[in-house]
């Protein structure tokens, strides 16, 4: 082989090395991408909010006195538990306790490798009908995802629950 034609066959090799290389991109993409969308699967889960108290009261297991009003869990319609975790989504449960022992669609997602319930949205079931929940202040005409004082002129905030249209 002369000199000309390693020199063809190495620069050959890099432009196909390069593309390869170029490749890596758009398939870690798609990988992550993927993954992606399996961790934000988002479903809806049907049941009644209890405290895990009760849940393990049924079954004789002691709960510390200090952790039993931090845990309420989703008892699904098929007997599943999926305990909910404490953020904006689940909020309403912990602070308006009329809405335990109540029918519910809960529309969230389990954490990874768990039956840790994130909740992005709660309707509840009234008379067998799907009803959007949301606090309202009369003064101020706000709108709120959960049971606090308005923000604006500091009077209560009254829950609503209207049918979601079919």
């Amino acid at each position: 082989m002369d000199r000309q034609s390693s020199v063809s066959c190495w620069r050959c090799g890099l432009v196909v090395l390069a593309c390869l290389l170029a490749l890596v991109p758009c398939w870690r993409c798609e990988r992550v991408g993927r993954a992606a969308d399996e961790k934000a699967k988002i479903e809806s889960f049907q049941g009644k909010v209890v405290p895990l108290a009760e849940l393990l009261a049924k079954d004789g297991a002691p709960l510390d006195a200090d952790a039993a009003p931090h845990w309420l869990a989703l008892v699904g319609e098929d007997g599943k538990i999926y305990p909910l975790i404490k953020d904006s989504g689940s909020r309403l449960f912990f602070l308006d306790r009329e809405l335990l022992h109540r029918p519910m669609r809960l529309t969230g997602r389990l954490l990874p490798k768990s039956q840790l319930l994130q909740v992005t949205a709660v309707h509840s079931y009234v008379k067998g009908r799907l009803h959007e929940i949301y606090y309202w202040c009369d003064v101020c005409s706000i709108r709120r995802n959960e049971k606090n004082p308005c923000e604006c002129c500091g009077g209560p905030m009254v829950r609503r629950e209207e049918p979601v249209p079919k």
